[in-house]
């Protein structure tokens, strides 16, 4: 499905015609809004933030203390809808994360559509994991403690990873979802939330629909489990989850499908959804208590496996 399918899309599922945007205006949105939900000074301190490149992407490794006892690894990947999004971005998130779960936490910036088409971000994002796996030694310094997780793009990303990595080893200690992408089928009925927060939720359909047509090349097969890991023959063996969706987005029943495949498969998985959160709600730590507490539950999660 191209750009162009669009508006027939939208009205099909019942929501409004998209206005007109640009990807420079989307960037520079994103980057905004994450400086004012929560600012620089209200974002959780960690012991050291370092920054370079693995496989020409800017990166950064968040280290939550000084010493360099044995400690989880956790590779985050941002979202953005594949388009947008950025190290500053998910710097609320990665922070949080370090600080809270006392993990090292890598957050690389890979490639982004329209400039770089599907499987772009995801080659990038396999390289991360390779790159992590090969320097534990200078991370989290347990190789059995390696986590991957993201937030809807990065969660669609991190979801795939977790699935490509089921038969290495060490295998995976976890894998954190927040409010994912996990089906890229706009069509599909079986998300009757996609429909019922199709426009003012923060989110909208036509959002989600613009994200997915500029992120994938015509012709795409969105039942391709590297595009759709809902779509995935199997999901036994998956390491431990915790997938958290917000009461207000369109994603939420997705992602509450997948953690239903998880258990049925016997993955042992955590879901957590909160009411009165809508998508993107746990980068507005510095403005919503709602958010605050969602974080909280999330870390509690994530302790509990690692």
């Amino acid at each position: 499905m191209m750009a162009t399918d669009i508006e027939y899309v939208v009205r099909a599922l019942g929501g409004e015609a998209p206005t007109p945007w640009t990807i420079n205006s989307a960037r520079q949105n994103h980057e905004q809004s994450a400086e004012w939900l929560t600012p620089i000074d209200m974002r959780c301190p960690v012991a050291k933030v370092e920054e370079f490149y693995i496989e020409g992407m800017e990166t950064r490794v968040y280290r939550p203390t000084s010493d360099d006892s044995p400690r989880p690894t956790l590779l985050w990947l941002h979202g953005g809808g594949w388009m947008t999004g950025s190290l500053n971005t998910a710097d609320i998130i990665a922070r949080t994360l370090a600080s809270a779960a006392n993990a090292v936490v890598v957050t690389p910036h890979y490639r982004l559509a329209p400039e770089h088409l599907w499987p772009s971000g995801l080659n990038d994002a396999r390289d991360a994991l390779s790159w992590v796996r090969n320097n534990i030694d200078s991370l989290g310094r347990d190789p059995g403690q390696i986590a991957v997780g993201g937030d809807s793009a990065g969660g669609n990303l991190a979801a795939i990873l977790a699935h490509e990595s089921r038969d290495n080893q060490p295998g995976l200690a976890a894998q954190v979802l927040i409010y994912p992408v996990v089906d890229l089928a706009l069509t599909s009925a079986e998300y009757p939330s996609r429909t019922l927060f199709a426009t003012g939720y923060h989110l909208e359909l036509a959002d989600l629909i613009q994200c997915v047509t500029t992120y994938l090349p015509e012709n795409t097969d969105v039942s391709d489990p590297s595009v759709s890991p809902i779509r995935s023959a199997t999901f036994a063996g998956l390491p431990p989850a915790v997938i958290a969706t917000a009461d207000l987005d369109p994603l939420r029943d997705e992602g509450r499908l997948y953690a239903e495949k998880l258990q049925q498969a016997g993955v042992s998985v955590q879901y957590l959804n909160t009411r009165g959160l809508v998508h993107g709600g746990f980068d507005m730590l510095g403005v919503s208590p709602t958010a605050r507490s969602a974080m909280a539950g999330l870390v509690e999660a994530l302790t509990q496996i690692l």
